[in-house]
């Protein structure tokens, strides 16, 4: 595999990751939490989301990780958007960067982005390249609910 083309990737899906963080620092958790959408989408439910999206693609379909648990189930399967009250954007993004680290052990792990996964029909490349898409898309949420919540906007800081 091309080292550069691995860390071409790695950097854009890292991009995207920190901006997360980025676009919720200094909200206070009333002020987020108090904005949803019509559909019930929170800040913290991105967040969480996110974080069972890193874990379910690298550590479960691509590596088959034993043991893994998530916050959607069969009775719920939005139940990724949808944090207790009590845990604090802060705990959020904390775990966030953990999953994210340990996501990366996997991508790094592997001999190609030409691997297949172990429990879907897709390579390494389209699964980074998925959560490049799904982290981006959804920081186009947390710029609305951002601003919705506080005001705050803002593209990205200076690269």
């Amino acid at each position: 595999m091309s080292d550069i083309e691995r860390e071409s990737l790695l950097e854009f899906l890292q991009r995207q990751r920190d901006l997360v963080p980025w676009k919720l620092q200094d909200a206070a958790d009333d002020a987020l939490r108090a904005v949803t959408t019509a559909s019930g989408l929170t800040a913290h439910g991105v967040v969480l989301h996110l974080t069972n999206v890193e874990r379910s693609w690298f550590r479960r379909v691509f590596a088959d990780q034993p043991d893994l648990t998530f916050d959607y189930t069969e009775q719920d399967d939005d139940g990724d958007f949808k944090p207790p009250a009590s845990v604090t954007m802060a705990e959020l993004l904390a775990d966030y960067a953990a999953e994210t680290k340990r996501c990366d052990e996997v991508i790094l792990a592997a001999d190609s982005l030409d691997d297949i996964a172990a429990l879907r029909d897709k390579s390494l490349r389209w699964i980074v390249l998925h959560l490049i898409e799904e982290t981006a898309r959804h920081l186009g949420h947390l710029d609305l609910l951002r601003e919705q919540a506080d005001g705050a906007a803002g593209e990205r800081p200076e690269l």
